[in-house]
């Protein structure tokens, strides 16, 4: 027998399930669809960071707007903290200072809790930081992060408390289109009636939209993480750091353990191959990463490696917001490596933008797909230096 929904919504990571929790706060008849368990793809293996450092001010708001959620979530969403506040620096070089100076401008306008710091004052708070090759940094002293499985966990749960539903282990085979308006969606286990449809599916998206005539400029593209044991003398936590010169950044995870992103110039992954490990070369790129920045990590020792993936839009941002010309299709994909911190906002401004017509606590307009048609850029004025992996295939000028 066919079901029905008021709304769609395939995918079950972080965005998917928040768009689908805040559709359900709001009364609506939703069915989230993830093809395997929540929180498989790419955002259980997310280092979730929740800071609201960016160089533009849309990705700005969206994070501001999902903090206290993260921050509050026991009173917000019930059951246990998720959030680790640690502090956070977004370190740049010489050459960027200025531009760090000016986006710092910007996020205090918009109201969040961050400053510009000499290397001199870096060094204060953290003083086993090297800072020979840094000219600036931004420091957020209420940042931190979040643990990714309890998030979508607790997303899920507020789902069917609202009387939504959740079929994991559910495959999309197609979306149904009829002209210009979308029907449902054909799923492994039946077809589901529903007169919208959010294609939330991370690096399977281009793949579900193309079979229905949508070309996404967008490409998959693997990360790989390093985790090492810190030394004694690191043995407190230390804070997020966004290494720009360098291209990565590192987190504690515990009380004992860091993690290291290393740059993976890997594009084209295929999502369904991801029980892959890191490049044989990730954990000594990461080592030697992480000891520029923080010396006496000679002393770590690895623990593990992970490969996991996102999709990647042409200009590095994510892609939301309803389709042109497919009535009742709307996207939350490409979230470019960077989608965790901005999820509860993401799914409260799609809720809105599905059942109100337009996004009211965040402005979304500028992530709409037709801005690359359009040749609009997300990017604000004053940018760093772009990541070398992520100056690969795609990339919109």
């Amino acid at each position: 027998m066919t079901q029905t929904a008021d709304v769609v919504v395939i995918g079950g990571g972080v965005n998917g399930a928040s768009i689908a929790y805040a559709l359900a706060a709001r009364g609506t008849k939703v069915t989230l669809v993830e093809k395997g368990a929540m929180g498989d793809g790419a955002s259980g293996r997310s280092s979730a960071l929740v800071r609201m450092h960016y160089t533009n001010e849309w990705d700005a708001r969206l994070a501001w707007a999902s903090y206290p959620v993260f921050r509050d979530w026991p009173d917000v969403m019930g059951g246990d903290p998720v959030f680790t506040r640690t502090g956070f620096m977004n370190v740049v070089g010489p050459a960027y200072a200025d531009n760090l100076r000016k986006n710092v401008e910007m996020l205090r306008g918009i109201g969040v809790d961050t400053v510009a710091l000499t290397p001199r004052q870096v060094k204060d708070l953290q003083p086993f930081v090297n800072v020979d090759d840094i000219g600036a940094a931004a420091y957020e002293p209420e940042s931190g992060y979040a643990n990714p499985s309890a998030v979508i966990d607790g997303f899920r749960r507020r789902i069917q408390e609202l009387g939504g539903r959740v079929l994991q282990w559910t495959s999309v085979t197609g979306i149904v289109r009829r002209e210009s308006r979308v029907l449902g969606v054909e799923t492994s286990a039946g077809a589901i009636e529903a007169g919208a449809v959010v294609v939330a599916a991370g690096a399977w998206a281009p793949r579900l939209c193309r079979e229905i005539g949508l070309t996404l400029p967008a490409r998959p593209k693997a990360i790989d993480t390093v985790v090492v044991a810190r030394p004694p003398e690191l043995a407190e936590p230390h804070m997020i750091f966004i290494d720009n010169p360098q291209g990565t950044y590192f987190r504690t995870e515990s009380r004992s353990l860091t993690l290291v992103g290393v740059p993976c110039p890997v594009w084209d992954i295929d999502p369904d191959t991801l029980g892959t490990g890191v490049a044989p070369h990730a954990s000594a790129e990461g080592a030697a990463l992480l000891t520029h920045r923080i010396p006496a990590m000679e002393r770590a020792t690895l623990s593990r490696g992970y490969r996991a993936f996102d999709l990647y839009s042409g200009d590095r941002h994510a892609i939301l917001g309803a389709v042109d010309g497919i009535d009742g299709l709307y996207l939350a994909t490409a979230f470019s490596g960077s989608g965790f911190k901005i999820s509860p906002a993401v799914g409260t401004c799609l809720a809105e933008l599905i059942l109100d017509g337009r996004a009211k606590t965040v402005d979304i307009e500028p992530f709409n797909v037709r801005r690359f048609a359009e040749g609009r850029v997300v990017e604000g004025p004053y940018p760093y230096a772009t990541r070398p992996d992520q100056s690969g295939p795609g990339t919109v000028v």
